[in-house]
């Protein structure tokens, strides 16, 4: 047991340094397997990183990923999303509303698409707001968003899920709308696409 104490206590140091930072981001919550990490920006802005591990591949994800028209189905206060047509199957434009509660304003993203798979089978995926790319609506349309999925293959049949978003999307909101609107939308988020990839096995 003694031969082993400085390896546990290395492993036990290093977990606790990545929960309270990784790249600046300090954990906030972890619940159902659904790690929750936060990084104040300025302009009040906020940056959020979900992580969790699913049983599924990474072509399910990106597919999953890809069919916009059934976001409302598993993304937080998604009232209805699509592609814009023009695009190409790994670059292209989408639209995504985000449903407010009275007497809050509607909003919604206009963003690109840019996603691909590297030699080691790892997807990454960007989402940069265009707000300009298509005309106006009645709603408020996102200036400040981006955010990347990186899917990684693990093993038996796993994949390690990560999601960061930063948006502004809370500015001038009450705080508790704020809270739920950039943290606990992406863990409801990551965590509903979790069950509805591990679903679909």
């Amino acid at each position: 047991m003694t031969a082993y104490l400085p390896i546990l206590l290395a492993f036990l140091l290093s977990t606790v340094t990545n929960a309270q930072t990784t790249d600046g981001f300090h954990m906030q919550t972890e619940e159902d397997d659904v790690q929750v990490f936060v990084r104040e920006e300025a302009n009040d802005d906020m940056s959020v990183r979900v992580v969790t591990i699913a049983t599924t591949n990474v072509a399910r994800v990106k597919a999953t990923l890809d069919d916009a028209e059934s976001y409302d189905e598993w993304v937080h206060r998604c009232d209805g999303a699509y592609v814009v047509e023009g695009g190409l199957p790994d670059n292209y434009i989408y639209v995504s509303g985000i449903d407010m509660p009275f007497p809050f304003r509607d909003k919604e993203v206009v963003a690109r698409i840019n996603q691909w798979v590297d030699e080691a089978g790892v997807l990454t995926r960007t989402i940069t707001a265009t707000p300009e790319a298509i005309p106006a609506s009645n709603r408020d349309r996102l200036t400040t968003y981006f955010g990347e999925w990186v899917v990684t293959p693990l093993k038996n049949g796993t994949i390690r899920l990560q999601c960061t978003v930063r948006t502004d999307a809370g500015s001038g909101l009450p705080g508790w709308l704020r809270r739920e609107i950039l943290t606990g939308g992406p863990a409801e988020t990551v965590a509903n696409l979790r069950r509805r990839l591990e679903a679909a096995k």
